[in-house]
């Protein structure tokens, strides 16, 4: 089974495709060479208005009686009184079907198969009722015939003509259609579907984007449940901690409140993690901490274990062997999540040391907390230090206020999930789908992914065979397919027949549109706080 035609591309066609492949199928009969390759396969055939030659009108009768005279077709009369003709070497499958016999080692059942197939080979689609009045077989021979060919492979059964999806609550409107013929269709109607859409620019596709991520006032998401769908449209993309409350989120959720955001992760919805840590040549060697530059993901915590295999495949980071670290590794792998504290006890290590192999943990892409507060402490550089404190006990110890930069539970990131290649694929196409409205190479390119643009072309392939998405050009300028939400078309082409409105909207660097050197012309802007660049709104 292709990507391009599978169980998920039995959508409708419109006419035109049906009668095209139809035309290319039946072919013009221009000569008797011709003629008798159709009568062979339909191993025989009626000729008259119902029949599959008809189109042909008296050319066939001419083609079929000279090819007659040479001896290379035969006819024979039913019962109905109807003539049908056959190739002398179907002469054996006829009289098996025509006698219900065995006849060298050809069942009726096979012959009826045999018939069928070349009728669906070259008219699909058909009913059942269709094939009754072309073949002249019994509504018995026609569904044992159909559900052969089905466990074959050859035939596909649905609702693939408009007249059959309107009339859906009619079980007689099934029809059936050989698998060529249907995914010729396919392709004949995706094509159709396609040339419906006029392109933009890509400064226009970054007016669509300014609004599609919420980035202005009119269109800015509202209170905790604005925070989740924005955390929801960019989880995967990895930004500096320093950037995402003020620099990211705050651009998006009108009056964002970071108690916003640490209710949704002490709600277990959300979480954070670096989800593409850099390669290492030697675990054992110490790397340094994390810092306000270092780049972490917002992660939907339900959609993290795909999330994982989409952008780090089946690699794990590696675990040093010795070392602070590892010993933390190891304990959280036997308990379970623990605070910085509790760590220290289980090490015998003192906290400072502790707190900095949990940042170190975390840029290896090993470790998380499960709040967003460690990051805001991080971020903005707070540290609380601890005031010394007089303890006559040894073992007495409370009483002190801990720093922020390791505050919460920490946990081991759990590997990634073992998901079919072809689900994953689609996942990630949701997910890019709803970051940036239309997909296309070059931007799926920018992205830090696992998965190949091919993976992911033909799981848009198939969205589109469902009528989930949209292709055809949506931008000028780049290569390849492009893919699009069906809102996003819309919103796309509304964007092409307005005009600018002259107006600018300047951002930083660390900001997901900032696609400057990838969509836009020009150099790339650095991913960092300190730059910024403008887009047209």
């Amino acid at each position: 089974m292709t990507p391009e035609c599978g169980p998920h591309c039995l959508d409708s066609h419109d006419a035109g495709a049906i009668a095209s492949t139809s035309r290319m199928a039946e072919g013009a009969g221009a000569d008797g060479r011709f003629g008798h390759v159709g009568c062979d396969q339909c191993v025989h055939g009626r000729i008259d208005a119902a029949g599959w030659a008809a189109g042909g009108g008296g050319t066939w009768a001419v083609l079929l009686g000279a090819l007659q005279v040479k001896g290379r077709v035969a006819s024979v009369v039913g019962d109905d009184g109807v003539v049908r003709w056959h190739t002398v070497e179907n002469a054996a499958a006829v009289r098996a079907l025509l006698e219900g016999v065995d006849v060298d080692g050809t069942t009726a059942e096979e012959a009826a198969a045999q018939v069928l197939k070349g009728h669906l080979e070259i008219a699909s689609p058909l009913t059942a009722a269709d094939l009754e009045r072309r073949t002249g077989l019994s509504p018995t021979r026609v569904a044992v015939g159909l559900a052969m060919l089905e466990s074959q492979g050859f035939a596909l059964q649905g609702r693939f003509s408009e007249r059959a999806v309107d009339a859906s609550d009619d079980p007689a409107a099934v029809e059936w259609a050989s698998r060529r013929l249907l995914a010729r269709m396919h392709s004949y109607s995706r094509a159709q579907r396609r040339r419906r859409h006029e392109p933009v620019s890509p400064e226009q596709l970054m007016r669509f984007l300014v609004q599609w991520h919420h980035c202005t006032d009119a269109t800015r998401h509202r209170g905790l449940d604005g925070l989740h769908r924005v955390i929801a449209q960019l989880q995967g993309w990895e930004t500096a901690v320093g950037a995402w409350e003020t620099q990211v989120l705050a651009r998006r959720v009108r009056s964002y409140e970071p108690a916003w955001l640490d209710h949704l992760c002490h709600q277990g919805e959300v979480t954070w993690l670096r989800l593409c840590p850099p390669p290492v040549d030697d675990p054992d060697r110490r790397l340094n901490g994390a810092t306000r530059a270092t780049p972490v993901s917002l992660v939907l915590r339900a959609d993290l274990p795909w999330l994982l295999a989409a952008h780090r495949g089946d690699a794990t980071p590696p675990v040093p062997s010795v070392g602070a670290v590892a010993e933390i590794v190891e304990v959280l792998r036997e308990r379970g999540a623990c605070f910085a504290t509790e760590l220290a006890t289980a090490t015998g290590r003192v906290l400072a040391d502790v707190e900095a192999a949990l940042w170190e943990g975390m840029a290896r892409g090993l470790l998380a907390s499960d709040g967003f507060e460690p990051v805001r402490a991080l971020a903005t550089g707070r540290k609380q230090a601890a005031p010394p404190v007089t303890r006559l006990s040894r073992i007495r110890t409370g009483g002190r206020l801990r720093p922020t930069e390791t505050a919460g539970r920490w946990s081991l990131v759990p590997p990634p999930a073992e998901v079919d290649r072809e689900e994953l694929a689609e996942a990630l196409a949701d997910q890019l789908l709803e970051r940036w409205g239309v997909v296309f190479y070059d931007l799926v390119a920018a992205e830090n992914l696992a998965l190949r643009w091919r993976d992911l072309q033909w799981a848009l392939r198939r969205m589109e065979d469902r009528g989930l998405v949209a292709g055809g050009r949506f931008v000028r300028g780049f290569a390849g397919e492009q893919f699009a939400l069906p809102q996003a078309a819309e919103a796309l082409r509304a964007i092409r027949r307005s005009d600018p409105s002259g107006r600018t909207l300047t951002l930083p660097g660390t900001d997901p549109l900032n696609l400057t050197g990838v969509v836009l012309p020009g150099p790339r802007v650095p991913a960092r706080a300190t730059e910024s660049f403008d887009l047209p709104v």
